[in-house]
């Protein structure tokens, strides 16, 4: 798996930041998917991660579980 640097954002950060993508996506469909930020699709992505889906390389054959058990957020919101 790639090293990635960690994200100065809190996980409340991330969660709010994917829940408005999604909301962009629900309020204007296929224009408001296609009108996401890099930081939108950042944010979705580490929350799917944070809910425990499991990352499936290209190529790959996905996982038998897909969906782990997520991870208790850290005290101090990291």
């Amino acid at each position: 798996m790639a090293e990635v640097p960690p994200n100065p954002k809190t996980m409340r950060q991330v969660l709010e930041g994917a829940s408005r993508a999604v909301g962009k996506i629900d309020m204007h469909g296929l224009r408001g998917l296609t009108g996401l930020s890099i930081a939108d699709i950042e944010d979705m992505a580490l929350a799917l991660i944070a809910l425990g889906l499991v990352a499936t390389p290209p190529g790959e054959t996905p996982p038998a579980e897909l969906v782990l058990a997520p991870r208790k957020e850290a005290t101090d919101g990291q």
